[in-house]
């Protein structure tokens, strides 16, 4: 019973998020529409735009971090 109730809660994870991606391809499409653009170019953009936005810290700093450690 209990990888029953998994399986649905993984299903419906998966299925709002399936959501998500399809209004975020019909938007996307729309304004590459709107545009004259096309649809690669605003694809590419949007991904760029959200990847800059984005506060990553520098991920080779704990390499750096952990190397100093091991001497």
């Amino acid at each position: 019973m209990a990888t029953k109730k998994k399986e649905v809660q993984h299903d419906d994870a998966r299925d709002a998020s399936l959501r998500v991606s399809k209004r975020m391809r019909d938007s996307l499409k729309a304004t590459a529409a709107v545009m004259g653009r096309p649809l690669y170019d605003v694809t590419n953009e949007a991904i760029n735009s959200y990847l800059s936005n984005i506060k990553l810290g520098d991920p080779l700093q704990a390499i750096r971090r952990g190397a100093r450690g091991r001497k």
